[in-house]
Order: structure tokens, then sequence, then C-alpha cells
């Protein structure tokens, strides 16, 4: 899966920002815009002052964590954008719109066999390297009162094997054609400020169309909520769910902390229960950690890809992986063999202290890992899951995530109520443990759905 990036300029930062602002990792941001958090000793015509003085506007205000998204004028960098508002001596905080790319290495091997459900060792790997989703199954496979919501590049809600498990707002008039978004009452029928929501929300444009133009998000959905047992295609981990489809990542699979942050407090406040996540970055935004935050406080559980370039993110983090908010489950890639998944030809570690020193890894891209800062691991390469019109085989941590969403779904439908540190701390309590992932992320072991549900 490719690599999710948000990044910030490599400007110099003047003295009085350094302690809020830490340095960036890389260079890429949205250009001509800010996020800001005013003080909240700071009145809203003062901010608003500033804001003119600046001679910027407000795009958005996201106001469950008090921040704006300003568009600066056409003569100003965003360095100069912030120094200005640190100056001011008004805000909380201010930083780059990071940018973000969803977490894909695409494979087009083609596989008939969905190994990370049931391994038999069909595609040559360990049997029994597997989530053990077959007889889990025999104990629940799911319930439509669980909405997972996918922040991605949307979805192909017309998919024969997602379209009956799409998640569609009670409160908004249903389109008269259900495959037309634009056949919608142009109502915002239930007052939330956005028209015709009816299958989700399109962030990146505005719109209520979240057809997925990149693939993306059709797979990592088709993951975790493919329709179960009805004779066609490929199964979810989770055959009955509601999933919500939330589009922020355009055709090329890049997208921005801006409107993350804003189609993260669409899903909170409309009651997502699990919001798979399954992209990231190396830049530290307070704004998105803010958001993971305010969701943590609404009972979402927000499972996150934790990358794909063979990093230790204990020293080389990832966000919002690595994120330390309770709500947040941090998702390893583990191949067909139960190893870490590495996208090169072999899987090895190296060391520098002779033959049998272990869990020193090989600077090989692959999976990332962290005894600290990732929590568990599942399958993530070589994956067959729906994507437009079709399906498709692709690896990376992306593929991972949704596995874990999808067996929270599971959980959460035999436990009501259950908080997101509840439902983390059953999954990873009930890792099969790996010797491969021993001293590679905090479990030390990949998921297991029949573990996890045993008891339940």
């Amino acid at each position: 899966m490719r690599r999710l990036l948000y990044v910030i300029g490599l400007f110099v930062v003047v003295v009085m920002m350094s302690a809020a602002w830490k340095s960036p990792r890389s260079s890429q941001f949205v250009d001509g815009e800010v996020l800001v958090k005013f003080k909240g000793t700071v009145s809203a015509q003062s901010s608003e002052s500033i804001v003119s003085n600046l001679g910027a506007r407000t795009m958005a205000r996201v106001r469950s964590i008090g921040v704006q998204r300003l568009r600066l004028p056409g003569d100003m960098t965003v360095q100069e954008a912030i120094e200005q508002l640190y100056k001011s001596g008004a805000v909380e905080y201010a930083e780059p719109n990071y940018l973000v790319r969803a977490s894909i290495i695409p494979n087009d091997t083609q596989f008939g066999q969905q190994w990370g459900l049931r391994n038999t060792g069909q595609t040559g790997g360990l049997s029994g390297a597997d989530i053990d989703a077959a007889p889990a199954w025999d104990t629940i496979t799911g319930t439509t009162s669980v909405i997972i919501g996918v922040l991605d590049s949307g979805m192909d809600y017309r998919h024969a094997d997602l379209k009956n498990n799409l998640y569609t707002n009670p409160g908004e008039d249903p389109w008269s054609d259900p495959n037309d978004p634009s056949t919608g009452n142009k109502i915002d029928d239930d007052g939330n400020g956005l028209v015709d929501d009816w299958k989700g929300f399109n962030f990146l444009a505005d719109h209520n169309d979240v057809y997925d133009d990149n693939a993306h998000g059709t797979h990592v959905a088709g993951i975790a909520g493919a329709v179960g047992n009805n004779g066609q295609g490929v199964s979810g981990v989770c055959w009955q769910v509601r999933i919500m489809g939330l589009k922020f990542l355009n055709a090329a699979g890049d997208g921005n902390v801006g409107d993350a942050i804003e189609a993260i407090e669409y899903a909170a406040n409309m009651g997502v229960d699990i919001l798979n996540c399954s992209w990231g970055g190396p830049d530290y935004s307070e704004t998105l950690r803010n958001m993971v935050t305010y969701a943590n406080g609404q009972g979402v559980l927000l499972v996150a890809a934790a990358g794909n370039g063979g990093v230790n993110t204990d020293d080389t983090p990832e966000y919002p992986a690595c994120f330390e908010v309770p709500n947040v489950i941090s998702v390893a890639a583990s191949d067909a063999g139960d190893q870490r998944a590495v996208w090169g030809n072999e899987n090895e570690t190296t060391d520098d202290c002779g033959f049998g020193c272990s869990n020193v890894v090989a600077a090989v891209p692959g999976s990332n890992f962290g005894v600290t800062t990732v929590d568990l691991a599942a399958p993530g390469k070589d994956i067959l899951s729906t994507v437009p019109g079709g399906y498709a085989v692709f690896s990376g941590t992306s593929m991972s995530a949704p596995y874990v969403s999808g067996a929270a779904a599971l959980v959460l439908a035999r436990n009501p109520g259950w908080t997101p540190s509840q439902l983390k701390g059953r999954l990873m309590n009930t890792v099969d443990k790996v010797s491969a992932f021993s001293g590679l992320c905090v479990t030390g072991g990949r998921l297991n759905l029949q573990k996890a549900l045993a008891g339940s």
C-alpha cells in the first residue's frame, strides 16, 4: 500500500513558535491554508479581527475542537501566516494543513482465496496463520446496529458485495435512485449542515457523492464488511454491518488534515462506532490529535494502519497510528506465513551480535513495527477484496487495519455499549502470540477473531 504523507514545509520557525510547533519530518502541505486554534480567552470578535488583518478568510469551523481552517491571501505564505498568528499572542497553536496519502502497495497478482480469514496453506503459506474467522462465525456474523466509518477514498456504493451493508442516514430523505447521488431532494433534511448525505459524504469535494475513484477505500470496506454468505465474490470479516463512506482522499490517494478532521467530526456526531483509518503520515498535527480525542469522547474506536516504510515507529512515528489517545489501535501487517509482511522478496531479520539475536528487523520495505507504538498485527499481504466494479489483490497495513475494524464490529455486536477502551483491550488481550512479532508490537501477536469473541 502506498505510504500516506502529510507534511509541513521546511522553513525557519521564529523562536516564539518553537515551543508550540514540533519540527516537521516532511515538506508537503496545502499551499495557502492554515489550521488555527485561538486561546479560550480570545473573543470571537478578536479572532475575526486577527483573521481579517491577515487578509485571510475562514473556510470552515470545526466547532467540536475549536479549530478554524483559514484561506490565506495569494501573496502570503503559510510560514508568514503562522508567524503573524503566533505574534498576535492569541493562538493556542497554528499549523499547516498537512497532506496525507493512502497506505497501499498495489499488487496485480490474482488470488481466488482469502487466506487471512482461513489459511490452509493455499498460497504457500503456513496453515492456520489466519484470524480464525471461520469458527468465529459460528458465534456471530454481525449486526446492522454497528456502524463502521471508512475514512478513505470513498467506496463503490453500487458494488454487489457492499451495497446491502452500506450505511444510510435515517434523518435524510432517500435518493429517488439509490445509485445516483444527484437524485436527492436538495434539502438538508436532518439539519446537520450537509445536503443529501444519505450514504455518507465527500469532504474532499463538499458534496454527497462518495464514489471511489482510487479503489483503496472500496478494498478496505470489503475486508471489513463485504456481505458474507451471499453466494458471490468475497466475505468481509463482519458479514452484517453498516459501512459509512467518508471520502477525503482523491484519485491519487492524497488528502489533507483539514478535510480529515471535518470527516471525523461528522462520523463521531452521526454515531459511528468504529472508524477505519488506513492512511497516515510522519508529521504530528495537534489539530488531528484533538479531533481523535474528540472522537474518543464520542465513543469511537479509531483503527489505524501502522504504515509501510519498514521502520520502527517508536523512533519514527506515523500519525494517527502513534497518537497516545485511548481509542487508537495501531495495526501492523502479517503475511501468510505469520511473519512481518515485507513488500520485497524476503522477510528477513539481521543483527549485529551474531547468529541467534532476535527481533532486529532488516531495513527492507515492509510493515512498520514498534514495541510501544504498534498494538497488534493482522493479515496485510496479498489480500483479495472488493474494488469498484470487481475484485483485486492489494498489500499493506491499509489492508490489516480493516481486519481489526471488522473484528471490533463483531465484538461490539456481542457486547453493545462497550467503550473504545474495552474493545481495544479485548482485541489486544486475545491475540495469537507469534514469534515474528515478539518485541515488535505491544502484544507480540496477531489478531484472533475466535478468541476475541470467546466468552462474549
